[in-house]
């Protein structure tokens, strides 16, 4: 499973810090900036902000030439363009380094005829933002939402920074990490959050499609779920592989051992007859497939049963919000039946 690499930009209308030049008789003109500034919010990356805690790029931007993995190699590019290159952090003209107010580089441009034009653009605010590009590690990020349904991710622990760049078009596009899975994760969440009932419930969570589409979220819900009292196992359609386990096994990390059961089940099987088998009873299913997930019967339904699918499958969103909706009803009567 990879993880895809992101892109923030920073406007110096918001940012100031995002990007200057220095100048000095007799010297080269020198870049420098701030990207990106420590525990600052961005703006809306499509449902959520975003902020990076000072400790973000611990571990790259320090590891020292002798590291087994070498010195971290970060160009500085212009509009994200490779062959718009002007110098990098293995030569010597690029230089990042952990700052007070966050991720500072110092950049010399290789005095070719781009490279002091780009100095003469940034000087003249032709060129007014800059950008990075980074990878966020699987188990190195935290999503967190407040009362008012504010989601708020926050970056701790990056495991790849690729560039920095000047950009012409400073522009703040919606994030990819998390957006599909976004409406699913707040209406999975808000079960837990606002019903005293919701308390040891064991809920299903997908892998293909549903944890492998935004890992860093669905870590933090496993977390979150577990700290309320209830079980998180993980069903699968894979087959049941010593290939299929080892992959589940590095995707999950640390998580892995704390899911309360992990079933691969292959195609030909039913998951919540796989479940059953198991001596699993699901209350809550998460999954990007819920109509391979038969529906619980009307008599089930009576006796209380409180299993309902929900669906990263953005054209499923109104019947997984219909699914909840006939749980919190289930679960209204059960408590008036008392």
């Amino acid at each position: 499973m990879t993880t895809a690499i992101e892109r923030r930009y920073l406007l110096t209308a918001d940012y100031p810090d995002a990007i200057t030049v220095q100048t000095r008789d007799g010297e080269p003109p020198v870049i420098t900036g701030i990207s990106p500034p420590w525990d600052s919010f961005s703006v809306d990356l499509g449902g959520f902000r975003e902020k990076f805690a000072p400790t973000a790029f611990d571990g790259l931007v320090d590891r020292k030439a002798n590291d087994p993995r070498g010195k971290l190699d970060v160009p500085f590019l212009t509009d994200h363009l490779s062959h718009l290159i002007t110098g990098r952090t293995t030569n010597g003209r690029l230089e990042i380094r952990k700052a007070l107010k966050g991720l500072e580089y110092v950049h010399t441009p290789i005095p070719t005829t781009h490279g002091r034009d780009l100095a003469m653009l940034v000087e003249d605010r032709t060129i007014t933002g800059a950008s990075f590009a980074f990878t966020a590690a699987p188990d190195g990020e935290t999503w967190t939402e407040d009362e008012k349904g504010n989601v708020v991710r926050t970056v701790f622990r990056a495991s790849g920074l690729y560039d920095i760049s000047a950009v012409t078009y400073p522009a703040y596009p919606q994030s990819t990490a998390g957006i599909r899975s976004l409406p699913l994760w707040k209406q999975a969440r808000s079960v837990m959050a606002h019903r005293s009932e919701s308390r040891g419930l064991t809920i299903s969570l997908d892998f293909d499609g549903t944890f492998t589409a935004a890992p860093g979220l669905w870590r933090s819900f496993v977390t979150d779920a577990q700290s309320r009292g209830n079980r998180v196992v993980c069903i699968t359609r894979r087959d049941d592989t010593e290939e299929n386990r080892a992959v589940l096994r590095q995707a999950f990390g640390d998580l892995h051992d704390e899911l309360a059961g992990v079933l691969l089940v292959g195609r030909d099987q039913q998951k919540r007859s796989a479940a059953a088998a198991a001596g699993l009873t699901v209350d809550v299913w998460i999954d990007d497939y819920p109509e391979g997930i038969p529906v619980i019967s009307a008599t089930l339904a009576a006796e209380g049963t409180r299993a309902f699918k929900v669906s990263t499958l953005a054209g499923a969103r109104a019947a997984a919000a219909a699914a909840a909706a006939r749980m919190r009803t289930v679960l209204a009567s059960t408590e008036a039946a008392k």
